[in-house]
């Protein structure tokens, strides 16, 4: 099931709190990877909250790194 992308899942995305999250995504107010594809920055990985994230247990995502990888399919 894709992630719908509405305020509610938003509110809930917890990419801001991700170590990975970084400077460039924060100014283009990227988040909810899950939903609406990967980031256009350029990402370093160091760490990953997308295991923890309640918009990623209520949707049964099994994913990591959605900045980097995109949605699930």
């Amino acid at each position: 099931m894709k992630v719908q992308d509405n305020k509610e899942n938003f509110a809930n995305c917890i990419c801001v709190n991700c170590p990975t999250h970084n400077d460039c995504m924060k100014e283009g107010e990227q988040r909810l990877f899950c939903s609406r594809g990967k980031s256009s920055c350029e990402l370093e990985r160091a760490g990953c909250l997308c295991g923890e994230c309640p918009v990623a247990s209520e949707n049964d995502l099994e994913g990591l790194y959605y900045c980097e990888q995109g949605t699930e399919s």
